[in-house]
């Protein structure tokens, strides 16, 4: 985020000089800024807040690791189940109708019924899970957040407005 050195020559360099003469001579005033470790060390702690960040949302995560993996399992059992619904398909196709053979395709229609049920029960309980997971973490990102304000000194509130709390 640092600019390079610019290099100018003297004669564009006194064309753009804002001076003032005192006693017949030129004099001008030169800000020479350098970098301290101070800056060096304000850049580096910017990249590592943003670790931090994920840091913090994983102490709340961490606690319904069990639920995560359910939902894991939940997403690769369904993605399974939707897997063998186009092999179930050809069966009735190549087997049952070209083998005109009406009991296969009735036995292979109620299992493709038993499957769309399970999979629409696995997406039930995972939306369930999810919800659950999620409104125990809202409601406690929102406590955290009200011991926080609750912890502030009285004169911190008068300085503010009430927009400014809420944003």
């Amino acid at each position: 985020f640092f600019k390079q050195k610019t290099a100018y020559e003297i004669e564009e360099f006194c064309e753009h000089w804002a001076s003032t003469k005192t006693n017949g001579e030129e004099k001008g005033i030169v800000l020479l800024l350098e970098l301290t470790e101070k800056v060096y060390a304000q850049n580096r702690t910017k990249q590592t807040s943003k670790s931090n960040r994920l840091k913090f949302l994983w102490g709340y995560l961490r606690k319904y690791k069990r639920f995560f993996v359910q939902l894991i399992l939940g997403l690769l059992l369904g993605s399974l189940l939707q897997l063998i619904f186009p092999f179930l398909t050809q069966a009735i196709v190549d087997t049952g109708i070209g083998g005109k053979d009406i009991g296969f395709v009735w036995l292979v229609l109620l299992a493709e019924m038993m499957l769309l049920f399970s999979r629409t029960a696995i997406d039930f309980i995972r939306s369930k899970i999810l919800l659950h997971i999620s409104t125990r973490i809202n409601i406690s990102l929102i406590s955290d957040f009200f011991i926080k304000l609750m912890k502030l000194p009285m004169k911190f509130f008068d300085t503010k407005l009430m927009g400014d709390l809420l944003q």
